[in-house]
């Protein structure tokens, strides 16, 4: 696998594209928000000869969601994400206005809706979805419990993309569109805390982090 890490818009939201030898590519909240971003994800994309097969959304909060439009257009793809955020696509207006974030293309209807134990897969990665609500109602994980070799290096330990859900020291906020703490912590400790202790998460915002770093909070 070939594991790519981005960082766009002013929210700073971390987008990853894992592709694999065949150039088959999986996209995890690529928002990009202007051309600048735009050009540098294509590029990545065409430099490497990929196909994007998934376009996939941890959540559907507005800086989640602002390349959704882009990479549907360009590469053929619809999002997928999980029903209980469907009704915040409705409104991406009203996000735009209370983040204070320019809207210059509304994300797409969902083109696959993902639930608890269902696998998003093309030859030779597989990610588990993990539904964890609180900081939106129907926020998922990404998990890759086998990942193998990641950019060259083997025996790579299992990969979580938790998008907002949780973070390096922290948990993502739940006072937005049917956001619930309890439900939240509740869901960290049962579902992702328990996870292999050396699991490497890449959360949507701010650093890397370990399960075994993020027990210590909880």
């Amino acid at each position: 696998m070939i594991l790519k890490a981005f960082t766009f818009n002013p929210f700073g939201v971390n987008g990853f594209v894992l592709s694999n030898e065949a150039g088959d590519a999986i996209l995890i909240d690529p928002s990009v928000s202007n051309e600048r971003e735009e050009a540098a994800l294509a590029n990545y994309i065409a430099t490497n000869n990929l196909t994007v097969r998934h376009l996939l959304n941890t959540h559907l909060h507005l800086d989640h969601v602002l390349g959704n439009a882009f990479v549907a257009r360009k590469y053929g793809v619809q999002p997928e994400a999980h029903e209980e955020d469907a009704f915040m696509l409705d409104l991406q207006e009203e996000q735009s206005k209370m983040f204070g974030l320019p809207l210059r293309e509304p994300s797409p209807g969902l083109g696959n809706y993902l639930a608890e134990g269902d696998a998003v897969e093309v030859p030779g990665i597989r990610l588990q979805v993990i539904h964890v609500a609180g900081h939106s109602p129907g926020g998922i994980a990404f998990y890759c419990e086998n990942p193998g070799e990641v950019n060259g290096q083997k025996n790579v330990p299992p990969l979580l993309f938790p998008g907002d859900i949780m973070f390096a020291g922290s948990r993502g906020r739940s006072d937005l569109f049917g956001g619930d703490d309890d439900a939240l912590v509740s869901g960290i400790k049962s579902k992702l805390l328990t996870l292999p202790k050396e699991t490497v998460v890449f959360p949507g915002h701010g650093p890397m982090t370990t399960i075994a770093d993020e027990r210590r909070w909880y």
